[in-house]
């Protein structure tokens, strides 16, 4: 077992590497080295992924020692391969868990019953980019081209077959190819082959037609290195190839990553998402990562040893808030606040209405707001069950519990109504979300989304008390009785009616206290008065529960 280390090539080194990638003309899809299979023993933990979280720096600044440092006893190994490499790596049970981003690829190894989990967990979302040079010999940043990748990708490669312009490709079926398929296939007036569905589907320039031939005969303008996502930026920063004018197609974090280290220096961003145009061609660009844990059941070779325990401890973890902010955060000085990796574990759950500060007691209030998949292009979160939670006023700190539920319709939205007896602070939540991403994929593509809470605001209950008869009682007719009702029901043991009393022009006084029992709603409180006009009023207290509410001042005469 190994460690991946970071090892920067040379400037020669790396214009070495580049010509010999120059004189590869085509490259097999599908011919992936795959180890002997491996155990993982109790300490040690393999993670195989692709290497955009690893050439981005990721991995070895946020994902290994976060995780180590949480699980110290696990000693966490990253393998940065291709998605397609990386799925028959785990598949061949080297590696406990799963770092990908191709839906394509992923549903395959869903379906074939590789993951520990019916789907794979959201951790995080960023953007793909085309990189060209300065110069810009195939004019992207001219017209729409610069938000546009289909035509972006058309310029590139129309400047290509006039001898101006190289598109480099990884190749092969990692992420960024199966999505730089998935744009040729949208981009016009390019001559493609059919990539087969086994290999993510998408066209691939070609200089034939059909299905894609096994290796793809690419032409010339079009280079496949078989490299990985940053010594593939690299090499077309060199740029060692006859047409020069080279473009490349990659993720935004591992750009940024090597242009902040001064490893690239050639290539500019030439195109990214925008919110300003069609959705559609932004969410071309969307780059949607999962996480997913290796079932053991599907290895009978007792050399294979997946660490489930440390594959569920880190799932647990990468999708926790705490790691959700902290990748958040990653590279966020070097990209002048605009991250390349967007947490997408947990949904948006937002709370639209405001609560009114306070209610009278039977009132109900409601609450509501809406639930969305944080990363763009994803089917509405519909029939999501969401919670209403509340916990005292009096004691924020304590544990919220369920008081009322709703479910999200079909544009994602939530309203709760609920009648409170007590001040509360709500919040509402949801658990785990399980939901189909993409339906036209065969077999569907799912994820999984945590359970997420956030708070909804503060409303306090104002009490109701009510006198219904009052009444002198009593040998001499001096004991004033009076009979009547309160709202909502006492709670707990601080419920309390009290009989204030004074003769006319002075104030009124606490003259007797009745205790309420817990639940009740009536209440008869006497008090022996001496002769004279008397002034009263019933009060009703249960502090910290809900605010005090008293009657009327009414007036009697004890002779």
């Amino acid at each position: 077992m190994y460690k991946v280390a970071v090892t920067p090539l040379s400037p020669r080194r790396l214009a070495a590497s580049a010509l010999a990638v120059g004189t590869t003309a085509v490259l097999t899809i599908a011919s992936l080295s795959v180890p002997a299979a491996h155990a993982d023993d109790a300490g040690t933990f393999t993670v195989v992924g692709t290497s955009d979280v690893f050439d981005s720096n990721l991995v070895q600044t946020i994902l290994e020692p976060g995780f180590e440092a949480a699980y110290p006893q696990y000693n966490l190994q990253y393998v940065s391969k291709g998605t397609g490499a990386a799925i028959a790596y785990a598949q061949a049970g080297t590696a406990s868990a799963l770092i990908v981003h191709a839906a394509a690829l992923e549903n395959q190894f869903v379906a074939d019953g590789y993951s520990l989990e019916p789907y794979g967990r959201a951790i995080f979302w960023g953007d793909y980019v085309l990189l060209g040079p300065a110069n810009d010999p195939a004019g992207v940043l001219s017209g729409d081209s610069s938000y546009d990748i289909r035509h972006a990708f058309g310029k590139v490669a129309a400047a290509g077959a006039a001898g101006h312009a190289t598109f480099v490709s990884r190749g092969g079926t990692p992420g960024t190819t199966v999505q730089e398929h998935a744009i040729w296939a949208e981009t016009t007036g390019v001559q493609t082959c059919d990539v087969s569905s086994a290999n993510g589907g998408g066209t691939s320039p070609s200089t034939a037609t059909g299905a894609c031939a096994n290796p793809i005969a690419l032409p010339d303008w079009y280079k496949a290195t078989g490299l990985t996502q940053g010594p593939n930026v690299m090499n077309g920063d060199v740029c060692n190839y006859p047409n020069g004018g080279c473009y490349v197609f990659t993720d935004r974090g591992t750009f940024q990553y090597l242009q902040s280290k001064a490893q690239v220096s050639n290539l500019k961003l030439m195109t990214r998402p925008s919110a300003t145009h069609d959705a559609a061609l932004a969410n071309l660009l969307v780059n949607s990562f999962h996480a997913y844990g290796i079932n053991p059941a599907k290895f009978s070779d007792p050399s294979v040893q997946i660490n489930t325990s440390a594959a569920t401890a880190f799932l647990e973890w990468i999708t926790s808030p705490a790691t959700q902010a902290r990748i958040g955060a990653f590279l966020q000085a070097e990209t002048a606040g605009d991250p390349p990796f967007l947490p997408s574990a947990a949904p948006a759950l937002a709370v639209t209405s405001q609560l009114p500060a306070v209610v009278p007691a039977g009132t109900p209030i409601t609450v509501t707001g809406t639930v969305k998949n944080k990363v763009p292009g994803t089917p509405v979160l519909d029939n999501v069950p969401v919670k209403l939670l509340a916990r005292p006023a009096s004691a924020p700190a304590a544990t919220p519990t369920p008081v009322a539920t709703g479910v999200t319709n079909a544009a994602g939205q939530f309203s709760i109504a609920y009648t409170p007896t007590s001040n509360q602070l709500y919040s509402v939540a949801t658990d785990d979300i399980t939901k189909i991403e993409n339906a036209a994929l065969d077999p569907d593509f799912g994820d999984i989304l945590q359970g997420t809470t956030t708070e909804a605001g503060t409303t306090k209950v104002k009490s109701t008390v009510a006198v219904k008869k009052a009444r002198l009682l009593g040998r001499h007719h001096r004991k004033l009785t009076v009979r009547g009702s309160v709202a909502p029901g006492a709670t707990g043991q601080t419920g309390q009616v009290v009989l204030y009393a004074a003769h006319p022009g002075k104030k009124l006084k606490a003259v007797k206290k009745l205790r309420l029992k817990a639940g009740a709603t009536r209440y008869e409180v006497s008090k022996l008065l001496k002769r004279g006009t008397w002034r009263f009023q019933v009060r009703y207290l249960n502090p910290g529960i809900v605010e005090t509410s008293k009657t009327t001042v009414q007036r009697v005469r004890i002779r």
